[in-house]
């Protein structure tokens, strides 16, 4: 626990009850958080009370006991600790809370608002409802946000660390010309001519899917965001294939590729967004 409490000193407070639990120095049981914080290691010395000290072991009979203060700091503390009620058995057990996202403390522990204090949250992104959808396949999904962020360099890293790379010009659109034709595009057929027609790039396309397309069909929004997420996964991986390796497959595999990963996935779904079954 001793291990802990510098890092639960600005999430945890203390309220005082019997003292037996509470660390006089390492919790934050006042104004000062920590008391050790504020006077240095030389503080229980000049205190006269153990560094593993209770709170309990700073009072007697109901009252404080405090030696006269030698310095501004212990002045400080006995003028911070007299303002709060000695440790009393009859006060229960010393009750420890959480800090809420509001700054005041709580009996319930969020690991979500203390995730939030410990890390500067990002501002949203546009596309995040593209990619970050309970119908995902995890893997596209943050391969397809790794590239939306532009954290695929892979060939520009190659060429930093001296390699002799080749630059293999791939493009994502000759797999979107064959989808238009394939038996999954019965299902939404104006989104995928209209996607390739109107746009330029991923984030062109991220941004489209996400405009309203009537007639409004919440099967047909995520079927797209599936396709357009296991998209960039298949040619991602096809560049790297024919970075490392040397080996190519052709467009119309990728299709393949792509139709037999969009069936397996929404054969995985509820009924309600699986299409009918066809020859």
């Amino acid at each position: 626990m001793l291990q802990l409490r510098p890092i639960l000193k600005d999430y945890m407070h203390c309220d005082i009850g019997n003292g037996e639990a509470a660390s006089f120095w390492f919790d934050s049981w006042t104004s000062l958080g920590p008391l050790i914080d504020f006077t240095g290691q030389g503080g229980p010395r000049s205190l006269r009370i153990r560094k593993g000290a209770n709170v309990n072991q700073a009072s007697t009979n109901g009252s404080w006991t405090l030696p006269a203060a030698r310095s501004n700091a212990i002045q400080t503390i006995q003028e911070v600790i007299t303002t709060i009620d000695p440790p009393n058995s009859t006060k229960g057990t010393d009750t420890f809370k959480w800090r809420k996202s509001d700054g005041t403390f709580g009996p319930i522990f969020s690991s979500k608002v203390t995730w939030e204090f410990l890390q500067q949250p990002s501002p949203t992104v546009f596309w995040s409802k593209d990619i970050w959808l309970k119908e995902n396949i995890p893997r596209n999904s943050f391969v397809a946000s790794l590239a939306l962020l532009r954290r695929l360099p892979t060939k520009d890293r190659l060429l930093h660390w001296g390699l002799n790379v080749s630059w293999v010009v791939f493009s994502a659109r000759q797999v979107w010309k064959l989808i238009i034709t394939s038996s999954l595009s019965v299902i939404i057929p104006p989104l995928f001519s209209c996607l390739l027609r109107r746009t330029s790039g991923i984030h062109a396309a991220a941004a489209w899917i996400l405009q309203p397309h009537p007639p409004a069909n919440h099967n047909a929004s995520v079927l797209m965001k599936l396709i357009f997420q296991s998209i960039i996964y298949i040619v991602w991986k096809e560049r790297n294939t024919r970075i490392f390796t040397a080996v190519s497959t052709s467009a119309q595999g990728l299709h393949l590729q792509l139709d037999r990963l969009l069936r397996d996935r929404i054969l995985s779904l509820p009924a309600r967004l699986q299409p009918a079954s066809s020859a």
